[in-house]
This record gives C-alpha cells, structure tokens and sequence, in this order.
C-alpha cells in the first residue's frame, strides 16, 4: 500500500508544501500539518520500492535537512532524522545521500540534539552511510574530522546505549570499509583511538565494547610503521589489551608483529611488552585463543634481532614464555600424546631460542 501511495500523483508535492510551511509559526494547525507531512515521509520512506523514488523526488530531501537543521518542534526533528536514516538503508542511495549538500552537517548536527531519539536515528543514517567503501573516505574527512569527531563524542558521552552503537558500529564500518585516506583520516585523528580503546575497556554495552574492540582490529590490518599514527595505534592497543572477552585485541597486536616494519616500535613501545606477556599468563578456561595470539606475537617479535635484548631483559615476557614452556613440558610428563608439537609449544620454544644469546 505504501508503494502504491507514493506513487499517487501530487502526493509527495503536497506533502512538501506543507512541511515548506513557516517553521517558526507559532500557530497550532501549521505546527501540526507540517508534523502530520514529515510523518507521513517516515511511513513511505520505510517501504524499500519507495527509497529510491523519495530520495531523487525534487526538493524533498532539502525540505527534509532544513526541518532537521531548523524546526523549532522537537517531534519534526525526529521524524526528519527517521527519513534519512530510512532513506540511507537503501544501497542505491548511499552514495548519492553522501555526495548531497549539507546532509552529512545535518547529521552531525543531529548527534547533538536533545532528542536522545534523534541522536540514535542520525547515529544509525551514519553507520549505514559508512556501510560503502565509496563513503568512507568523503565521511572521514568531512570539515576536516568532524564526523569522526561528533561520533567519537557520542561514543563517550551519549547516556542512550542505542546512540552509543551506533557510533561505534559506524566507526567499525569506516574502518572495515576504507580506502588509504579513510585509514589516515581515522588514525591521524587525535583522540579517535584512545576512545576507541576507552570504550573497548570501560563501556557497560557488549555491543559498544565489541565494535570499538573490531574497529580497532581492523585499523591494526592497515596502519604500520612509520606512518605518523603507527605510535598512536601501538598506545591504544596497549590500553586495550586487557580486553579479552574476544580475541580481537590479540589479534591485533598479533598481526602488527607479522610485519617486520613494525617488530623494533613495538618492542619499544611503553608497556607493550607488558601487555602481551599479561595477555600470555592469561591460565582461564576461555583464555585460550587469546594466550595463543600473544605467545604468536612474542614469537614473532623475538624475530627482530636488534631488540632481543630488550626482550630477554622483560621480565614478564620471560615470565611468560618460561611458564609456559615449563607447564608444556609438566603436561608432556604426564600424558605423552605427541602434544610437544602444538603451535603453542613450537612458538614458544622458537621464541626462547631466538632471546638465548642476551639471557
């Protein structure tokens, strides 16, 4: 029915003159039949046939952006915050939604409404923005971050946990999505990691904390040294390490230490070390798979052979590595089951035997 509603003629036109009519009037009937026509928007723009048709259909979506930007009504605000997040779910139109004047303002302006409705309603029209590799880089860069940066405020801050998602599901989507200006614009962003890692540690959501957790799995797949943010990176995965609900942070540092550019920053870097050898005597019975990608890390740090000596003088790192070896060899002793050979077993004596020289 919304299909064919859509497509009578002269009904959106009414619709729009109506929701043209002055914001500011103060008369009762106007307020009313300009909400009752955005309303009527959010209804036709939830049917998929009529995304497209609504999106393109003259004037509309700049009556929308001027009632998001302007209206004094709060309950217009929402609804203007409701089509375009309606209208972003729409393969077809998310590029062209970007590319639109003024639309990614009004969304940044939206996160800071007092409609904690339309805050959530914005936040969710970004992350499905941010959903198309072609956006990410546009968005990233938006009046030089501020999009990152109206995210990164609602990550923190936003008391509504659906708002806080949906910055954090955005921020995930930019980082999985990206291109090597949208890498850039996210890592040279100065606060943008250390509250990612924030959240990943402190946020009462599973959801806030995984996303922020996978955006900054993905970011550690494409930022390495010596690009200027690599530093920036290694300190917010070393804050976040103690994160180990997912493997995603082990992952992470897992997959810095595979490139040797990256092995003699990381090595230096404060407290890194620490942190993959905490990660390394994690002895609980899901701390598996997170031990194994910190053991894989020191083993593939221990590569470097200009910082083995840093190395071998960290204790927890010989902590971690010795402990291990010798609960390897206690549980060789009492079940000979051909487990010497495990992955496990095989890194961490490859890792001892490349520190030997500097014990």
């Amino acid at each position: 029915a919304m299909e064919l509603l859509a497509q009578q003629p002269g009904l959106v036109d009414s619709l729009l003159y109506r929701m043209k009519k002055t914001a500011h009037s103060n008369d009762e009937n106007e307020i009313s039949a300009r909400v009752d026509a955005i309303a009527v928007i959010v209804n036709l723009a939830c049917a998929e046939e009529n995304k497209i048709l609504l999106v393109y259909h003259p004037g509309l979506l700049d009556a929308v952006i001027n009632i998001a930007n302007h209206d004094p009504i709060e309950e217009a605000r929402e609804h203007a915050a409701i089509v375009l997040m309606n209208l972003a779910y729409a393969e077809e139109n998310k590029v062209h939604m970007v590319n639109q004047d003024h639309l990614l303002d009004t969304l940044v302006h939206l996160l800071s409404d007092v409609s904690p409705f339309t805050r959530r309603y914005a936040s969710a029209a970004l992350f499905t923005l941010a959903c198309t590799y072609a956006n990410t880089a546009v968005m990233t860069r938006h009046c030089d971050g501020g999009i990152l940066e109206a995210l990164r405020k609602v990550l923190l801050n936003d008391p509504i946990d659906e708002a806080r998602v949906n910055a954090a599901e955005a921020l995930f989507n930019m980082a999985r999505n990206n291109s090597d200006d949208t890498i850039e614009n996210m890592g040279n962003h100065s606060k943008l990691l250390a509250s990612l890692a924030h959240s990943v540690l402190t946020d009462y959501s599973a959801d806030v904390r995984a996303y922020s957790a996978r955006a900054l799995e993905w970011l550690s797949a494409d930022i390495h040294h010596p690009m200027q943010c690599h530093g920036r990176l290694l300190k917010a995965l070393t804050t976040a390490s103690q994160w180990t609900k997912t493997t995603c942070i082990a992952e992470a540092l897992k997959m810095q230490a595979t490139l040797a550019e990256n092995r003699e920053a990381m090595v230096q870097h404060d407290g890194l070390l620490d942190a993959l050898a905490t990660l390394a005597l994690l002895d609980g019975i899901n701390d598996d798979e997170v031990k194994t990608c910190a053991i894989a890390a020191l083993e593939r740090l221990s590569k470097e052979s200009s910082t083995r000596h840093i190395m071998a003088k960290n204790e927890g790192v010989m902590t971690a590595l010795t402990k291990a070896s010798f609960a390897k060899d206690e549980a060789d002793d009492d079940d000979d089951n051909e487990e010497d050979g495990t992955p496990a077993a095989l890194l961490m004596k490859t890792a001892l035997k490349n520190l030997a020289a500097h014990l």
